[in-house]
């Protein structure tokens, strides 16, 4: 007689499938750099630099940047693209934090910028250990994206928390940064079919919504595929 088994047998660890980034508006053929011999010099040189001219990384240590840029492919991933067209956004916030760019203002619970993203990167890898036992770059995305919401949420785990707020940290610092350097950038605009910098062109089309003769025309994208 053969005995079997009443055991389950083992799960197959699925993994699930790469998250497209894809629109549901797309804005076929545009490239808004090619408008820059419409926008003044001082702006034209300040995007170009955007493309051409990436900082190094100078203020963070190499751990910090493995943090970070694990924390910034959650919050936008840009796994559809090839490593040459994708938006860099790490380098231009350690260049924030080595050249001490600030917007003016800052909460009083916070302190500055550079210091609150070398507790918030340590946080986060803090939070990572307690909650999962390994440093935050070697979660899987879900463990990762756990970790961030619980820093998003305001409770994450760990003592360096006690000194910065995180859903303070995670709103006024991280997401705002990130998404901003991001959508500064003109692949970003081409995503979006922003046309760029209107001065000194300036806008003509302003009644009911008309666009601009050079502005993007969208196309929206057929969701079924055939």
């Amino acid at each position: 007689m053969t005995e079997h088994s009443s055991a389950p047998a083992p799960a197959v660890e699925q993994k699930a499938p790469p998250r497209p980034h894809r629109p549901v508006v797309a804005y076929p053929g545009f490239d808004v750099m090619a408008q820059q011999d419409h926008w003044d010099p001082a702006t034209r040189e300040l995007i170009r630099r955007r493309v051409h001219d990436v900082p190094p990384i100078r203020f963070f240590t190499p751990a910090e940047i493995r943090t970070l840029t694990a924390v910034v492919d959650r919050v936008l991933p840009q796994d559809d693209r090839p490593l040459e067209q994708r938006i860099p956004i790490a380098p231009w916030i350690d260049h924030r934090c080595n050249e001490r760019i600030i917007e003016g203002w800052r909460l009083e619970d916070l302190p500055p910028d550079e210091e609150a993203w070398r507790l918030g990167l340590q946080g986060i890898d803090e939070s990572a250990h307690h909650l999962f036992g390994r440093a935050f770059v070697a979660l899987t995305e879900d463990e990762q994206d756990a970790v961030l919401r619980a820093v998003s949420e305001g409770s994450p785990p760990g003592p360096t928390w006690r000194r910065l707020p995180a859903r303070r940290f995670w709103i006024y610092i991280a997401l705002r940064q990130i998404t901003s350097i991001y959508y500064a950038h003109p692949t970003a605009w081409n995503e979006i079919g922003f046309g760029g910098p209107a001065y000194p062109r300036g806008y003509f089309a302003l009644n009911h919504g008309n666009p601009e003769p050079w502005e993007a025309r969208e196309e929206r994208l057929d969701e079924t595929p055939h």
